[in-house]
């Protein structure tokens, strides 16, 4: 007796599979139709909301009370890019008429936002700006509040950086600190990237960085305790200076 030979599909399942197929590609053709209409259930649309997305949660660990605007901003900012949510807050996306067919799609976005941003914010600041329920209107009238005191917190970050010394502190921490300072100065006071040179940048940018570098390097260098005199001898004699983390690194060495 011959045994039996399984089959995974039998004739009848076999006949049905160009239906199936047919089926599948009808139902993608409409959720695509349906996203393209309603770019609420579009995933890489900005008025795409995830389930998981809840407007009681916190989205940054940073929250603002006042003279730490950078650092909130730098983290909000963060955030909500990487939920695809920026145009709300920059003025890319501005608010539908009501009779519009986006409107609600862009209305619980923005509720959504309003209240990410209000749970970053101390209960003082939260008081202050309660009724104001558009996100990009309260992104402005933050940044307008806190933004203005970068002239002065310049010069505390300028006063700090020169009072910085290595001290009790390992090689380590001491640079972590300087390094710090450092890139909060440059989000305070950036130096602009060149647009002109194709290439290689040789104008007066590129060596405003250059200056910028060299006396990164030598700040961190006088800061250093007296038992790395003979290394920092050594080093301020290379010519050009070596770049402050190079430095680091060969002290570590």
């Amino acid at each position: 007796m011959e045994p039996r030979t399984n089959s995974s599909f039998s004739s009848v399942d076999i006949q049905a599979l160009p239906a199936l197929v047919n089926q599948i590609n009808a139902m993608n053709q409409s959720n695509a139709s349906r996203a393209q209409t309603n770019p609420a259930l579009d995933p890489v649309s900005p008025y795409f909301l995830h389930l998981g997305e809840n407007p009681g949660s916190a989205i940054v660990t940073v929250t603002l009370v006042g003279n730490n605007f950078q650092n909130w901003e730098r983290d909000m900012w963060r955030a909500l890019k990487s939920k695809n949510k920026i145009k709300f807050v920059d003025g890319s996306i501005k608010r539908p008429p009501e009779d519009d067919a986006l409107f609600e799609a862009w209305d619980h976005c923005n509720t959504h936002i309003v209240s990410w941003i209000n749970h970053s914010l101390s209960p003082e600041i939260t008081q202050s700006i309660m009724w104001i329920d558009s996100a990009e209107k309260l992104w402005k009238e933050l940044g307008h509040r806190y933004s203005n005191g970068d002239v002065y917190r310049i010069a505390e970050l300028e006063e700090e950086l020169f009072a910085t010394k290595q001290g009790d502190a390992s090689v380590t921490a001491y640079y972590t600190k300087l390094k710090s300072i450092w890139e909060e100065l440059e989000n305070l006071r950036p130096i602009l990237s060149c647009s002109r040179c194709p290439e290689k940048c040789n104008c007066e940018l590129s060596i405003m960085r250059g200056y910028k570098e060299e006396s990164g390097t030598v700040r961190f260098l006088r800061g250093l305790n007296e038992q790395f005199s003979t290394a920092r001898s050594q080093i301020m004699l290379s010519k050009p200076l070596p770049k402050v983390d190079a430095v680091f690194a060969s002290l570590l060495q």
